[in-house]
């Protein structure tokens, strides 16, 4: 069949629109995804609560994923979506992407050998600090659910072709059918008591997902066996990582990130891996919704005569609404999770070490929010090792406040809300080094200052709140007011243009229809 080729010269003002609809696509699966996510979590915490299964599942995700880093992490959009652009161009991505995603499966299997073979070490080198029988279930499920990395990193280059073709499809499914599969394995698990169904669910889902994903592409023409051939898997392979090289020191930070942060949570006590997870259920929201869609967006299209325009529109929404709803979580913590989380399997000890970590990630969201965005502006613009410099530093800064913090994590009752602030550092890292980064630095700075005062009134508004309101909703529901007019606040002061126009147009709207009646 042949290969889909991109037009270089399309009709004026098509770019635009076809980047808004892939943007507003991949803004739509994040929502159905993030929906899914969330009724997954509710869920889990239906039948599992903040337990010691629901932390052997989550620690085996980690020693799954780990390896898998430098294979399917931020990096690999970042050079493959860029690479697969220039390869439609030339007419050969079909062959591009099937060589790519066979050298880097390859390596994956690799690495599935090396952790089913030391899987007790590694398990215990992730998670150290659970208890026997914690160790114990954790290696039953990285025994099975080890099976599905090959997929995982296929689906990943699979979906990152399909972006560079204007087309979000593999993305949008990846994590709705995950999430989909995983409460149809606790659904099973609360029926059976076979917990060992929860890891064959998300063997399964990846696994038959990237099946599909190959299987569609090459009916459509955007994959082709040809490109399998060993001389150019090898070929795509060697340039891929000649690629990441630059960016190598980045998976290797996140790895120890990550690694540090689970293994510091595994000493404080029971529930507190699982607690993180459900808190970054909430904040996540920030990143699936706003940063990822709109950061691939601006990677997948060329870069703007007026860079600093472009960046200025996008960084005074995003500061607009993110900045009143990091304050409305920081203040509004414990509430939030009561009502989310608090039934079921979910105990009172869940809520205090949930609502302790997101009241720490929340400190920094607003940060990791827009910073992510920046970040994909400096990758657009060919500045990829500058982006990894700035992600490793902020990577560095959480592991150095989770290290830093060790001893009081233990030996004091706030250890969940130590490590979110650690990962409230790196939020604030990443935003700061992304901001220096580029050339607008000024304007960025101020945007953010302006920023500043609307979330302080959220704060004071939110204390003010607590202390006076009785009852759960109605706390919430003055909370949710106070934040809505915050926003509304900061959208004037960071937008008086936009909001002006806006404003406009709703009273020419109001008043047309009017005349016409």
């Amino acid at each position: 069949m042949t290969p889909a080729v991109v037009d270089d010269d399309p009709p004026s003002g098509s770019p635009a629109r076809s980047r808004r609809r892939m943007v507003a696509g991949l803004m739509g699966g994040a929502l159905v995804g993030k929906l899914l996510g969330f009724a997954r979590e509710l869920t889990m915490a239906q039948v599992l609560g903040a337990s010691l299964v629901a932390d052997g599942f989550r620690g085996a995700l980690t020693a799954i994923l780990l390896p898998l880093a430098f294979l399917q992490n931020e990096s690999v959009p970042a050079i493959m979506i860029p690479g697969q652009r220039d390869a439609q161009l030339r007419g050969d991505a079909p062959e591009r992407l099937a060589a790519l995603t066979v050298a880097l499966t390859l390596l994956a299997v690799v690495l599935m050998l090396a952790v089913q073979a030391a899987g007790a070490w590694w398990v215990d080198a992730v998670v150290g600090g659970f208890v026997a029988e914690g160790r114990a279930m954790t290696l039953d499920f990285v025994r099975i659910m080890a099976l599905g990395m090959p997929a995982s990193v296929a689906l990943n280059c699979l979906a990152a072709g399909e972006i560079a073709l204007g087309r979000a499809r593999l993305t949008n499914l990846r994590a709705g059918l995950l999430n989909v599969c995983i409460m149809i394995g606790l659904v099973l698990l609360a029926l059976t008591g076979r917990i060992d169904l929860l890891a064959w669910a998300f063997t399964i889902a990846f696994n038959g997902l990237a099946a599909w994903g190959v299987w569609a592409l090459w009916r459509e023409g955007h994959l082709s066996l040809a490109g399998a051939r060993p001389a150019l898997v090898m070929e795509a392979g060697l340039d891929f990582l000649g690629r990441l090289r630059p960016l190598l020191a980045l998976p290797f930070a996140e790895q120890i990130n990550i690694w540090v942060e689970r293994l510091m949570a595994s000493r404080i006590g029971t529930g507190t891996v699982a607690s993180m997870d459900y808190a970054r259920t909430l904040t996540d929201s920030a990143l699936l919704l706003v940063s990822q869609p709109v950061g691939l967006g601006v990677l997948s299209s060329r870069p703007p005569a007026d860079q600093r325009a472009r960046i200025e529109a996008l960084a005074a929404p995003v500061l607009a609404l993110a900045l009143p709803a990091s304050a409305f979580l920081v203040v509004f913590a414990p509430d939030v999770v009561r009502l989310v989380f608090f039934r079921g399997a979910f105990t009172e000890q869940g809520v205090v070490l949930t609502s302790q970590t997101l009241r720490g990630i929340a400190v920094g969201l607003w940060a990791s929010t827009l910073g992510w965005i920046l970040l994909r502006t400096l990758n657009s613009t060919g500045r990829n090792a500058r982006a990894a410099f700035v992600l490793v530093t902020a990577y560095a800064a959480n592991v150095a406040v989770n290290l830093a913090t060790s001893g009081l994590q233990q030996t004091t009752d706030a250890g969940p809300l130590l490590l979110g602030l650690g990962e409230a550092v790196r939020s604030l890292v990443l935003l700061g080094g992304a901001v220096l980064a580029l050339e607008c630095r000024g304007r960025l700075a101020v945007l953010v200052l302006i920023g500043c005062g609307p979330a302080a009134v959220m704060l004071g508004a939110g204390w003010l709140i607590q202390g006076e309101m009785a009852g759960l909703v109605p706390r919430l529901a003055a909370g949710a007011a106070a934040c809505l007019a915050t926003i509304a606040l900061a959208a004037a002061v960071l937008m008086p243009a936009t909001c002006r126009a806006v404003l406009a147009h709703i009273r020419d709207t109001a008043v047309n229809r009017w005349r016409r009646r």
